[in-house]
């Protein structure tokens, strides 16, 4: 007996075909528009590109050619085929696309925390132990000491947010701010490190640190909205 099927003809929708050599184009443009491939990038080989897209090396071949009318790739007998973004029009888009995603991110970062990490500093403030300060301190004078070093410089900025949150005694806290840590480091949202933006930041630490040390919730509190106003300031000139 066969069994019933609800529902009208009507509630169904064509299923759209996409070719496989129209899949492999569009996932090479989105790593393109995402970053992920740049300007004078190799791509691996066709024999490789089809094991890991798991299709023929003939569908392959003919998604390069289609970038390649697009201007999008470019082989070279004996060396590879390359990411080329030559047409004028092309490189603008990509880099437009690039700096918005950038600024979105950075504004979406920077959004959040300010609605966490003020918090953070004020229950710090409420909480910390002798040795949470003493530790914080000795974080802080590290990061002053760091000079040119910005991957130092880096490492001592988020010990110091990444402890300020542990001095809360809120172990979900610091979870936060180890994923936030994470997804600043994996994101475009890798800030520069400058020598002003290392003393703006040593600025910033300095206050709030004083802040937690006074027992002081809203001071501690104000010095963080500030610190990461500033630093806002400063890494997107808004």
């Amino acid at each position: 007996m066969k069994s019933k099927i609800d529902g009208s003809d009507e509630n169904f929708e064509e299923i759209e075909r996409t070719s496989l050599q129209k899949q492999i184009v569009q996932q090479i443009e989105l790593l393109i528009d995402d970053g992920k491939l740049k300007h004078g990038d190799r791509l691996p080989p066709e024999r490789k590109l089809a094991e890991i897209f798991k299709v023929s090396r003939h569908s392959v071949r003919e998604a390069i050619r289609t970038l390649e009318e697009k201007t999008i790739l470019k082989s070279k007998p004996g060396s590879g085929t390359f990411v080329t973004l030559e047409d004028k029009s092309r490189v603008l888009e990509y880099i437009a696309g690039v700096i918005g995603k950038e600024k979105k991110e950075q504004q979406e970062v920077f959004q959040f925390r300010k609605l966490l990490e003020p918090e953070i500093a004020g229950l710090a403030a409420q909480h910390a132990t002798k040795e949470d300060m003493d530790r914080l301190a000795e974080i802080l004078e590290n990061q002053k000491n760091s000079g040119k070093d910005f991957e130092a410089v880096k490492k001592y900025d988020q010990e110091f947010h990444l402890y300020l949150a542990k001095a809360t005694g809120n172990s979900i806290l610091v979870k936060i701010v180890e994923l936030l840590t994470e997804i600043i480091d994996k994101s475009r949202v890798a800030l520069l490190i400058t020598e002003e933006r290392l003393k703006r930041s040593t600025q910033g630490h300095s206050r709030i640190l004083e802040a937690v040390r006074q027992k002081n919730k809203d001071k501690a509190k104000e010095a963080m909205a500030s610190h990461i106003a500033d630093i806002e300031r400063v890494t997107t000139g808004t």
